[in-house]
């Protein structure tokens, strides 16, 4: 194992970005509940741009992690 940090960091961000995609869904099951009142787009559009964004961020955050992990050392002593 390379770095155990990079490893706890990229589960650490899953789990926060799994959390942040729950409350996305609850905000757009809020907002479809609520479809006679005026404003129900507003939840509904709240959380998919909260989906959107923490996916993108999870993707980009992970993609750089994982080749962190995957780079060799200038090292390589045997």
């Amino acid at each position: 194992m390379k770095n155990p940090f990079l490893w706890v960091l990229l589960v650490f961000s899953a789990l926060v970005s799994a959390y942040l995609v729950f409350l996305g869904v609850v905000s757009i099951s809020v907002g479809l509940q609520h479809t006679d009142e005026e404003g129900s787009w507003m939840p509904v559009l709240a959380g998919s741009l909260c989906i959107l964004g923490v996916l993108w961020i999870l993707f980009r955050v992970a993609r750089s992690l994982l080749q962190t992990l995957k780079k060799t050392d200038s090292l390589d002593v045997h």
